[in-house]
């Protein structure tokens, strides 16, 4: 049983963009990032695989991301969702996912180019669109534009998926 522990990392660098409104994949004193909008809801995509380990239980996400250069005040906000794509029934042709589940928005750091790390808990089942051991799946990241403050662009450094 995986309880407590890190089932899955992802570096800004394995983003998957969409058609369009997709954050830009930039660097900050060479720290890879993925810059999103302050105004347009911006996506991106991460592709992985549910370790054989995970027990099946709920798992938080954790965003570690900073305001852009100069932005000290404020809050920012994300979405997240998951799409199983290995049930032998998912049409990969169109988006299946989970509904999405908010990260409440945390005030920025007060100094730029200080990190922050804000999650959200989701349930197993439907919550994670009934993604389980095994599974291949994407999980969908979006700044979440009408519930935060931050007049500037939110960076986002990476991802870690953790079992609860």
């Amino acid at each position: 049983m995986a309880s407590g522990n890190t089932l899955l990392q992802f570096a800004a660098q394995a983003y998957e963009a969409p058609a369009s409104n997709y954050a830009q994949i930039g660097t900050r004193n060479a720290h890879t990032m993925l810059a999103f909008d302050t105004t347009t809801q911006e996506t991106v995509f991460f592709t992985g695989v549910m370790p054989r380990h995970y027990g099946g239980g709920g798992v938080t996400v954790y965003l570690h991301w900073m305001a852009a250069s100069g932005i000290v005040t404020g809050t920012i906000g994300w979405d997240v969702a998951f799409e199983r794509m290995s049930d032998g029934s998912t049409d990969l042709n169109s988006d299946s996912f989970a509904t999405a589940q908010t990260v409440t928005a945390a005030t920025v750091p007060g100094t730029s180019g200080v990190a922050a790390v804000t999650n959200v808990a989701i349930s197993n089942g439907a919550n994670m669109d009934g993604v389980v051991a095994g599974d291949s799946f994407r999980l969908r990241v979006r700044r979440d534009v009408a519930n935060d403050t931050a007049a500037g662009d939110a960076q986002l450094l990476a991802i870690e998926i953790k079992e609860t």
